[in-house]
């Protein structure tokens, strides 16, 4: 991990996400570009001195002072100034700007607080980066880290596409670094799913189908952890959807960071389905980084 992109918080905000930043660098050694938005509308700026300032006087100004604001914020947090980039910009699409900067420069790893609401109409910027964003996302809770942090991977054994079987290595692979990282140990998540309709219907024995499943799932699971040189033990299987099963797993482990893959799903058909990742998100108290494959 060499590169770590942060969204500061708007004003007075807790700056989780720069916080979390600071602890990566000290571990790792990366470097961080700090980003702070900020904007103010010209036809009714909320201050009246800035009624009497050009466009461009006002752009100069709001900026001069949010950069101020984010270099002293860098200060309290002691992170040296070799170590990170400071940048203001002018503008009130975040998402699109941390998208465009992602794609431009080789990012290991965007940061932000959460920010968590959404309407059929309006997509916030956090749902924005996880659906769009090529680098991965960590969606910062607002509690700290303990002194040892806890990483779980949620993963999905009971898949056969290749394409997210894939996705669990990449996911695994990141959780892993990052919990090396740490000088911490590595946790696994997995949901077995159940087809409640036919459960509730008594066409299958839940008991049955889950015993079944789950010696599957065990088979799959080793085989994994050999792979890797884990110890089988650090997985945890039950049975249920995932988006409350995972939440349920980490709360069960005191999780600091779940991290988890995502498939981004955009449009109508994302905001009408959803993603598994946003639904886990909701239910998460702790911090998320979504993979994408």
């Amino acid at each position: 991990m060499e590169k770590l992109l942060v969204i500061a918080d708007k004003e007075d905000g807790k700056n989780v996400a720069l916080a979390r930043a600071a602890s990566l660098q000290a571990a790792t050694g990366a470097k961080i570009t700090l980003l702070g938005f900020c904007y103010v509308n010209i036809s009714n700026p909320n201050d009246l001195k800035f009624a009497t300032l050009s466009r461009g006087q006002l752009e100069k100004h709001v900026v001069a002072n949010r950069q101020k604001e984010l270099e002293k914020l860098a200060r309290q947090l002691k992170i040296k100034p070799k170590n990170i980039t400071i940048k203001a910009i002018w503008g009130k699409d975040i998402a699109q700007a941390i998208i465009s900067h992602c794609s431009k420069h080789n990012v290991d790893m965007v940061i932000k607080s959460a920010h968590r609401s959404e309407t059929l109409l309006y997509t916030s910027t956090d749902w924005q980066l996880l659906r769009s964003c090529s680098a991965p996302v960590m969606i910062t809770a607002s509690k700290s880290w303990k002194k040892k942090p806890r990483i779980v991977a949620a993963l999905d054994f009971s898949t056969t596409i290749k394409s997210k079987i894939a996705l669990n290595h990449k996911v695994f692979k990141h959780a892993l670094a990052l919990a090396n990282s740490l000088d911490q140990e590595v946790h696994i998540a997995h949901a077995i799913r159940t087809p409640q309709a036919l459960i509730d219907l008594d066409i299958i024995d839940s008991r049955k189908y889950i015993s079944k499943k789950r010696k599957e799932v065990q088979a799959t699971a080793k085989a994994f952890c050999e792979d890797y040189d884990v110890d089988p033990g650090c997985v945890q299987l039950k049975a249920g959807p995932p988006e409350k099963i995972i939440p349920s797993i980490a709360s069960k482990l005191k999780a600091d960071v779940v991290v988890t893959g995502t498939v981004g799903r955009r449009g109508i058909k994302g905001k009408l389905m959803g993603n598994t990742v946003e639904a886990i998100l909701n239910r998460l108290h702790t911090d998320v980084i979504a993979i994408k494959p």
